[in-house]
């Protein structure tokens, strides 16, 4: 047997994030980072409003309080835990809740015995805790995300009420339907891919915070008078003394204030497409000035218009604009809400992915979009998905009024869960005491808690929609998890040869004794384990007898502790048999090459790199047409007794079984030269 060196042949996407700040880099993020919390002005602060008057409390007593709340809300979660903090929580620049999981669980000692593909059953508690608490908050994230396009959008419509005095007829159905023909244009272009758009998300981003930041400047210079007093919002006591003055309205009035926040994992989950500085620099100098001065526009307008307030007519956002400027405005509002959904969109695209990678959701079709960038992706069914669900909550709940109402609670426990995992972060990587990492987010822990307790009271209205989206994913998500451990546990046990190089020296005395032939060609065989068998290999070898010149056995395996492998680290080969043999000896036992390609949770799995690698070891250039690709498909059977899935975990994961993509097509093999063996595995 031969050992070979690990050879650095395939080169991974690049992980070093953009960190000059460059007025091009800091506008790009604008469009992809700063979309959803861009467009919070639209509703946020008229549900603040909307909520205080139905508990009772006149327009003066929540005007200012919730102004105070929203400031302050921007500066501690976005500016202080998000900016500040959770940024340099990073793996090689890229951040996210899963990277985030990867971190917290380094170094914890038990990686030694992590679950790997040869032993499946080792299964560290600590770690499988933090990496199921993660795949909960992206489960709930996907929960709040299908609405993100439907309430942008319905929101940035509205604005057309307030050029009409009439509530019915035609204006009824007018924004619903509007509102559904762009969702259907937005997720149709998908395929199409974001990079020949892309360029013009961040001009219309940086034209969407000009222009909200001037509407707030104008209105604050029309109500001078009613800016001296929406001033003192920057005091934090206002917000403080209103809330333990009135805990009934202020839990409520808290409920609509995260609005103003939802969008924030963004900046942490985007970060390795255009690193840290500039998308600080975008909230610095841009973002957050344009979003604080549109909200005190809007308080000034509110106190100097009570009684338009009390009447109903309660959407600051529009009435404060000029009235020649409310159609140009919802005009730019539209487009804010199609990169807001965009950048959701694209979000969600990466975070199945990522869920695939770690073996959460079964394989789904992915066309990748762009021979530069490897994250700009499409997939079909996820797409199509959000398409059915937004388009379902625009004509279930019409308005956005209503839609806030379901909105922000699945949010709220993503950012919760998000600081539990940074505390652990703190703990394993900078080596606080647990109680050290914990005291210093406690701050951050008792704000979200607060929004917990404010979105609490939605769940019975509308609320509960998100929250059954996230429950239901994050068991679907758990099920095949669940299974595919299982399934694998069957395998080992099946495959009685464990010992590759075992099995290897059993074959060449077969072929030495004349009871195997060899071929023309190369094999490839698609393995799940580094020392176990291919079960493809084995059933080739049992019925048809025949060896092919050059045996390539390629094992892909996703490293869930990085979200990128370092080069050098990316391709282990190893060579059984007697060498490199002259291919026209037919007598000689042909070379066994074993060859593992690693790859980090976000880096898309390329086979064909790897096989590159094999090739050049062999000194080979082989003919596409004569190359084979061997892989094992598995077909579930229902055992008598099943002590790892209940009756229906085990149904469910059938289904999923059956309708996953196959292994020819997400690795893009060609279909005529794949050959499938299929086995039965008791389930």
């Amino acid at each position: 047997m031969k050992e070979a060196k690990p050879e650095a042949t395939v080169k991974p996407p690049s992980s070093s994030p953009i960190q000059r700040i460059t007025l091009a880099s800091t506008i790009a993020a604008l469009g992809v980072v700063f979309g959803d919390i861009g467009t919070s002005p639209l509703y946020a602060f008229r549900e603040c409003i909307r909520n205080g008057l139905h508990q009772g409390a006149m327009p003066v007593q929540v005007i200012v309080p919730a102004l105070s709340l929203i400031i302050w809300s921007l500066i501690l979660v976005v500016t202080v835990k998000y900016v500040l903090f959770m940024m340099e929580a990073n793996d090689d620049g890229e951040g996210g809740i899963m990277t985030l999981v990867s971190l917290a669980s380094k170094n914890s000692g038990e990686e030694k015995t992590k679950p790997t593909l040869d032993n499946p059953s080792i299964k560290p508690k600590h770690r499988n805790a933090l990496v199921l608490l993660g795949v909960f908050g992206t489960a709930l994230l996907f929960g709040d995300g299908v609405i993100t396009p439907a309430i942008s959008v319905l929101s940035a419509l509205e604005g057309v009420k307030e050029q009409t005095t009439s509530s019915s007829g035609l204006i009824r159905y007018f924004i619903p339907v509007t509102a559904v023909i762009i969702l259907i244009g937005i997720f149709a272009i998908q395929k199409r891919g974001s990079g020949k758009v892309g360029m013009y998300f961040g001009p219309i981003t940086l034209v969407w915070f000009l222009v909200i930041a001037a509407t707030g400047v104008n209105s604050l210079y029309q109500h001078h008078q009613e800016s001296l007093v929406v001033y003192e919002a920057f005091n934090p006591m206002v917000a403080i003394d209103f809330m333990v003055n009135n805990p009934g309205i202020g839990i409520v009035v808290l409920g609509a204030v995260f609005l103003a926040v939802t969008g924030a994992e963004a900046l942490y989950a985007d970060m390795g497409h255009f690193g840290q500085k500039p998308i600080r620099a975008g909230w610095y100098f841009i973002v957050f000035p344009a979003l604080v001065l549109n909200y005190l526009g809007q308080g000034a307008w509110a106190i100097a218009n009570q009684s338009q307030i009390l009447s109903g007519a309660y959407n600051p956002f529009y009435n404060m604009a000029p009235s020649w400027s409310q159609i140009p405005l919802v005009v730019i509002a539209t487009m804010a809400a199609i990169v807001a959904s965009q950048a959701l969109i694209a979000g969600a695209f990466s975070t199945t992915v990522q869920a695939i990678q770690l073996n959460f959701l079964p394989r789904m079709r992915i066309s990748y979009t762009s021979d530069q960038e490897s994250g700009q992706i499409y997939m079909p069914v996820v797409n199509w998905l959000l398409l059915i669900g937004s388009v379902f909550l625009v004509l279930q709940y019409k308005s956005s009024e209503n839609l806030a109402s379901a909105y922000g609670i699945s949010v709220c426990g993503t950012m919760l869960i998000t600081t539990i995992l940074y505390a652990q972060y703190l703990h394993k990587i900078k080596k606080f005491p647990v109680t050290t990492s914990y005291v210093i987010v406690a701050p951050i822990l008792i704000v979200e808690f607060l929004f917990i307790a404010g979105n609490a009271t939605k769940i019975f209205e509308n609320g509960w929609l998100p929250l059954v989206v996230g429950f239901v994913l994050y068991y679907i998500m758990s099920v095949w998890n669940k299974g595919r451990i299982a399934m694998r546990s069957k395998l080992a046990e099946a495959e009685k040869n464990d010992d590759f190089k075992f099995f290897i020296e059993s074959v060449e005395e077969r072929f030495k004794a004349g009871k195997l032939s060899r071929v023309k060609g190369t094999a490839v065989y698609l393995s799940g384990g580094n020392n176990s068998v291919p079960m493809a290999l084995a059933h080739n070898l049992k019925h048809n007898k025949v060896l092919h010149d050059h045996i390539i056995v390629v094992t892909l395996t996703v490293d869930d502790t990085r979200a990128f492998v370092r080069n050098e680290e990316r391709v282990t080969i190893t060579t059984h048999g007697h060498g490199f043999v002259i291919v026209g000896n037919r007598n000689e036992f042909p070379p066994v090459m074993r060859i593992t390609g690693r790859f980090g949770f976000r880096e898309k799995q390329d086979i064909y790199p790897i096989l590159d690698a094999a090739y050049e070891e062999l000194k080979i250039n082989p003919n596409p047409m004569e190359v084979t690709y061997f892989l094992s498909r598995e077909t579930i059977v229902r055992a008598e007794r099943n002590i790892s899935l209940n009756t229906v975990q085990e149904k469910l994961f059938e289904v999923l079984n059956r309708n996953a993509l196959s292994a020819t097509a997400y690795f893009n093999l060609p279909p005529g030269r794949v050959v499938e063996l299929g086995m039965q595995v008791e389930l």
